[in-house]
């Protein structure tokens, strides 16, 4: 007979399967007057989890904004956990066009890869 380990296992009260993401994000609120960066660390379609940094603190209710995907969500905080904020979306979220685009260059020229081998220059050459 095995024990019950459903006392131990967290209640799980999320109505839709977050999913992990490192995002910028922008909290803004007073009318968009008053913003801050954020870092949006997973999203599911009912709510996100925030890292925000600094010494300003999130109000109860605001604006997220996700340049990067377009996406604007009205937010009400479910917990907060140091400089992390659990937020639900009070209404589904709205699709924009993205203000920016994900750009990413090479630092490094890119050559193609080759078998051939190259000699050996000698010294003083």
């Amino acid at each position: 007979m095995h024990p019950d380990t459903s006392a131990d296992k967290p209640v799980e009260r999320r109505q839709s399967p977050r999913r992990r993401v490192l995002k910028g994000g922008v909290v803004a609120f007073n009318d968009r007057y008053v913003t801050l960066p954020c870092t949006v660390r997973d999203i599911s379609d009912g709510g996100a989890r925030l890292r925000i940094e600094g010494s300003i603190t999130a109000p109860d209710t605001f604006e997220l904004i996700i340049e990067i995907d377009g996406l604007e969500a009205a937010c009400e905080v479910v917990s907060r956990r140091g400089n992390e904020v659990s937020v639900r979306f009070v209404s589904p979220p709205r699709k924009m066009p993205p203000r920016r685009l994900q750009v990413v260059n090479a630092i490094a020229p890119v050559t193609p890869p080759s078998l051939r081998k190259w000699p050996k220059l000698a010294p003083g050459a």
